[in-house]
């Protein structure tokens, strides 16, 4: 129940090191609204938080090539790794938090064609391009507005590393659209908007607490836990 088109830039190759920042973004999956933020400390640690009103309180924390997820589930908090646990996550709904199991990752990219038009999304100015993809084999079409404003590469990049460590969480996740990615990791640009999908909110590149990317000590931190209930 992904938040379609978003999770699907986030396996661009990253590049520099970025200042530590929070962007919001907003869009509509499957016609049902939600609020998505990503606050990193730099490229390589972060933390996603999702508002889709599903009545679980869950959000991921991405370190050192980790990533953990946080979550209430029944009156207590669980803090579990992301690779032993990935297939319960999903039975849990926290999955819906990181997009695995969305058709999005189905799509593949047949081209990304400049307009010519320009488009200003969150004060940030950005080029319109129309991105032609298909899933099962039906082509679509999407508005895709890009930037190389150093603010959309920065959040744009901080979401590659996370998407990484999510892929090599599970062997079975197949991510397509090399074009689309060749594209943007090349020139460094970062994405602003997808159709009615995706869409910047804001974005501020500030100092952030770096307790905010530390999970919570809980005695329920189960590292294992995916090992054991690996039949649901």
């Amino acid at each position: 129940m992904l938040k379609q088109g978003f999770f699907f830039f986030l396996l661009l190759i990253p590049f520099s090191a970025q200042s530590s920042g929070l962007a919001t973004f907003k869009g509509m999956d499957n016609g049902k609204p939600y609020i998505l933020s990503l606050e990193y400390l730099n490229k390589n640690t972060s933390r996603i938080d999702m508002d889709d009103n599903s009545g679980i309180s869950s959000y991921l924390l991405f370190k050192d090539s980790q990533a953990q997820v946080v979550t209430a589930y029944q009156g207590n908090t669980l803090v579990m790794d992301l690779a032993s646990v990935s297939q319960m996550a999903q039975g849990l709904g926290v999955m819906n938090v990181l997009g695995i199991d969305s058709e999005t990752l189905l799509i593949k990219v047949v081209r990304m064609e400049p307009t010519g038009k320009k488009e200003r999304v969150a004060g940030i100015d950005g080029e319109v391009y129309k991105l032609t993809w298909t899933r099962n084999n039906v082509k679509q079409q999407d508005d895709l507005v890009v930037s190389k404003d150093r603010r959309a590469w920065e959040y744009t990049e901080a979401w590659v590393d996370a998407i990484d460590v999510i892929s090599k969480s599970n062997p079975s996740i197949n991510i397509q659209g090399d074009e689309l990615l060749n594209r943007v990791s090349k020139d460094k640009i970062g994405i602003l908007r997808l159709g009615k999908r995706f869409r910047l909110v804001s974005v501020k590149n500030q100092p952030v607490d770096p307790t905010r990317f530390v999970a919570p000590d809980t005695s329920f931190t189960i590292p294992g836990l995916g090992d054991l209930l690996g039949g649901l």
